[in-house]
């Protein structure tokens, strides 16, 4: 289902990114990176339209985490909001993305990653 894919994990708690990515290997995806933070994902520039899916955290409002998702969504990427608190994404450039609630089955992030695939493929 993601052979194809490049995936950015933007996730702090390094055992659930491990957790994410096992589930996204499994499903084939050719690469993926790890961002702790917006802050991270900010450093890595241009190569933010190296992805194809990203699987990140509600950005903290108020902050420049909704702008650097906002680049991440214009770079083109198919986005999944992991999260363990409702996120309200209303108005922000995450608003229609895909939701994931923590915790959740690999089958619910998969079906998560092929539903935001399937929106970014329709754009």
């Amino acid at each position: 289902m993601l052979s194809r894919e490049h995936l950015l994990i933007v996730e702090e708690e390094f055992l659930i990114a491990l957790d994410i990515q096992r589930v996204i290997e499994s499903a084939n995806a050719r690469q993926t990176v790890f961002a702790r933070n917006f802050k991270e994902v900010e450093k890595l520039g241009d190569r933010l339209a190296d992805f194809n899916l990203a699987i990140v955290t509600p950005p903290r409002l108020g902050t420049n985490d909704e702008h650097i998702a906002e680049r991440l969504v214009a770079a083109g990427a198919a986005i999944v909001v992991c999260s363990a608190a409702r996120a309200n994404l209303a108005g922000t450039s995450l608003d229609g993305s895909e939701v994931v609630y923590k915790p959740f089955s690999d089958d619910e992030l998969l079906a998560a990653c092929r539903r935001a695939i399937e929106k970014r493929d329709a754009r």
